[in-house]
């Protein structure tokens, strides 16, 4: 009998962490985005998971792309590294990128 595949379970989102880095309380994000603090407290303790959505719709609540709600906000993605360089320096990243791709 072959070996059982289980979902993967969901990257961990980083709400409470962006929302305190953003200096905003439960009750704030919750105006913003038009529903409870008692819902912004589901989804940071994993309770409840927001959908695609209402990702899409907290992160432009707190200023930032909806894929960064899955990093903590100390640790900057390459993206998020490149976000504002010019394209020369965007450029010289992807190069040395797949230069090391390459390599490995």
């Amino acid at each position: 009998m072959p070996p059982r595949i289980y979902p993967r379970r969901p990257p961990k989102l980083y709400l409470a962490e962006w929302r305190e880095e953003k200096e905003l309380t439960q009750q704030q994000l919750a105006d913003r985005l038009e529903t409870s603090d008692v819902t912004i407290s589901r989804w940071e303790t994993g309770k409840r998971r927001p959908n695609l959505d209402a990702q899409e719709a907290i992160a432009e609540a707190l200023g930032i792309e909806a894929v960064d709600l899955r990093r903590h906000p100390d640790t900057p993605s390459a993206d998020a590294l490149l976000r504002d360089q010019p394209q020369e320096i965007v450029d010289q990243a992807i190069k040395l990128i797949t230069a090391i791709r390459r390599a490995s």
